[in-house]
């Protein structure tokens, strides 16, 4: 049987008040205890409303017959409160999410940027490194290019002065008249004492024996070829 709203005056409590038995009642066959809240059939033909665990007394709205279900009621404050902390869950997470990455970014951004500092130090080091090698090995060519010079200067004074005993023997042999006042050697057939690239050099020698008075002087040709690789020369009578 279906349960029904007690009135005032029926079944006091031990203090004289009235008690409500929807608290109590439970549903008619047609509405299971897990019913969904909603209009029902009663037994007499009638409709009434069950709120998912009491049957209340309230008018039935117009229908056709068929029954009728009142619109489920909001979410439970509870569950409200599930949803906002999910989403607000959420947001948080996103937001960690973000500012993490966010830092992760600045983090690679400013390790790649020691990086390409470090590189940069590196490449300006060993540019400057090469650089002064270079400087140094171009003071080290000009040094020894100088050294060079020096010495093969130095070598035809050392001609010069072998075609001049030389000279002075044919003299005293009558080959040619002396006495020699001089000898002075030159570079032929394009040769330069500059060009220390040169590996044989051919000089014209003139052994003066006669000062002519009027500024030149008489004498003997002489020749000379100078081997700088080997640091040897032969020398002779006659043009070269």
């Amino acid at each position: 049987m279906l349960p029904t709203k007690s009135n005032p005056g029926d079944d006091p409590d031990e203090g004289g008040n009235q008690t409500d038995e929807r608290a109590t009642a439970t549903p008619s066959e047609s509405a299971p205890p897990t019913a969904a809240p909603g209009w029902y059939a009663t037994p007499e033909g009638g409709q009434r409303y069950w709120d998912g665990s009491v049957w209340l007394d309230i008018p039935v709205p117009p229908s056709t017959g068929a029954i009728v279900r009142a619109p489920r009621p909001l979410l439970a404050r509870r569950t409200r409160w599930l949803i906002v902390a999910s989403v607000t869950l959420v947001v948080l997470l996103a937001a960690g999410g973000l500012a993490w990455k966010a830092s992760s970014d600045a983090a690679a951004t400013k390790a790649a940027a020691e990086v390409a500092a470090e590189l940069k130090a590196e490449q300006e080091a060993d540019a400057k490194r090469i650089e002064d090698n270079k400087r140094a090995t171009e003071k080290r060519e000009a040094a020894e290019e100088q050294a060079e010079l020096e010495s093969r200067n130095a070598s035809v004074d050392d001609i010069e002065a072998g075609v001049k005993k030389m000279a002075e023997g044919h003299a005293s042999d009558g080959v040619i008249d002396g006495p020699i006042i001089d000898v002075t050697c030159s570079p032929v057939d394009g040769g330069s004492l500059d060009d220390i690239a040169e590996q044989t050099t051919v000089f014209s020698c003139f052994a003066s024996n006669k000062d002519n008075g009027d500024g030149t002087m008489s004498g003997y040709s002489y020749n000379a070829t100078m081997n700088w690789t080997t640091g040897q020369f032969t020398y002779g009578l006659g043009e070269p």
